[in-house]
């Protein structure tokens, strides 16, 4: 019997599978969203402060009904930021 997955572990293949076919790497796909932020803020945003802004996304959604993809998507994000930091 198979053991489910842990959330880091499927955060894990979120973030390192087929998703840049889909919306090409995260700096790239960062950059564009910080680009399409800054008129709305009105103020420079960084694709780090992306980052930080989806994983507040996630907090802000678990505080008003905890589900997993939360958890899951929280990580994601974190493990996105490392990436950024590497320049993958």
């Amino acid at each position: 019997m198979e053991r489910d997955k842990t959330i880091l572990e499927e955060a894990q293949e979120v973030v390192y599978g087929d998703r840049q076919a889909d919306y090409g790497t995260v700096t790239d796909n960062f950059n564009r969203i910080a680009k399409l932020w800054e008129p709305i803020l009105q103020c420079p945003v960084t694709p780090q402060m992306v980052g930080l802004c989806l994983v507040q996304l996630k907090v802000a959604r678990q505080l008003n009904k905890p589900k997993r993809d939360n958890l899951v998507d929280g990580a994601g994000y974190f493990a996105t930021l490392e990436k950024l930091e590497s320049g993958k």
